[in-house]
């Protein structure tokens, strides 16, 4: 397995038209991927005919490189998809918007699976279905370089969090601030938020902290982490029939070197450090 890294009431976005163009005739093409395996390895049931709907939110890059489904070609889970499609023998993929709120909520319907770097819990098993870990993940703390926050007074500080999200529920529960947490609906509000001064630190998935600040010309750092045991799955409709076959991809994609690869390509370079390198701090 790979190193650690990790549905708004309204849709931000509905189903887009395919997010890549085919041409009569033409053999499946999944933007910039190249994926692995064998076509038709596993058999999917999806909601349109030779098509893979996925429901993500973007914007989330590395993972997905784009701002919206039509000009999002590649990424780690975008070229993940690609390899679940290619592997079900399928020639087409829509990619679906949505909202963080509304993709975790469970309240959307019309995909067949969905990926936002999201980890399985026993409250989301509740409302859908999960595949294996296709990645590792911790909680990371991002601060403005040469912040004062340590591990020893950050319980003191002005978190940041996601809305909805897994290390939310972490923070305020586990951690237990004595200032009460600051929710955004997405990591650009969040990031925004640290960087004008209204929070003292932000946290969610090390990697995606790694991701969203690699780009900020060193005004903010990734300067801690907690080990949290979690992992990050492809998410399928609770019930859905296609879940022991997802599950199976992901397997072989892990044993085959697929993941790892994807992994090199698209986070990597974003992260601007080692994971490995960040401090693991007790709670």
């Amino acid at each position: 397995m790979m190193t650690k890294r990790s549905f708004t009431a309204a849709l931000l976005a509905t189903i887009a038209l395919p997010a890549i163009a085919f041409a009569d005739g033409d053999a499946p093409n999944f933007g910039n991927c190249a994926p692995t395996g064998e076509a038709g390895s596993i058999s999917l049931t999806t909601v349109e005919p030779d098509t893979l709907i996925v429901a993500t939110v973007l914007p989330n890059p590395g993972w997905w490189n784009g701002t919206s489904p039509e000009d999002t070609l590649d990424g780690f889970e975008y070229c993940l998809a690609a390899n679940i499609a290619h592997r079900a023998g399928l020639k087409h993929m829509k990619l679906m918007n949505l909202a963080w709120d509304q993709f975790i909520g469970g309240a959307a319907t019309g995909y067949d699976i969905a990926m936002a770097s999201a980890a399985a819990t026993d409250k989301r098993r509740e409302v859908f279905d999960f595949s294996q870990n296709y990645f590792s993940a911790n909680l990371g703390v991002a601060t403005k370089t040469g912040a004062d926050v340590t591990a020893e007074n950050l319980k003191d500080k002005r978190i940041g969090v996601l809305q909805g999200n897994l290390g939310t529920d972490w923070v305020i529960n586990t951690l237990k601030p004595s200032v009460e947490v600051s929710q955004y609906q997405g990591q650009p509000e969040m990031v925004a938020a640290l960087m004008a001064d209204q929070v003292d630190a932000i946290m969610t998935d090390t990697t995606l902290l790694l991701t969203a600040t690699s780009g900020t010309n060193g005004a903010l750092d990734v300067v801690g982490q907690y080990n949290t045991g979690w992992g990050v799955n492809v998410i399928t409709p609770k019930g859905s029939v296609n879940t022991p076959a997802v599950d199976a991809a992901v397997g072989e994609m892990v044993a085959d070197g697929t993941l790892n690869g994807l992994s090199a390509t698209y986070l990597t370079p974003l992260f601007g450090k080692d994971p490995n390198a960040i401090p693991m701090w007790a709670q």
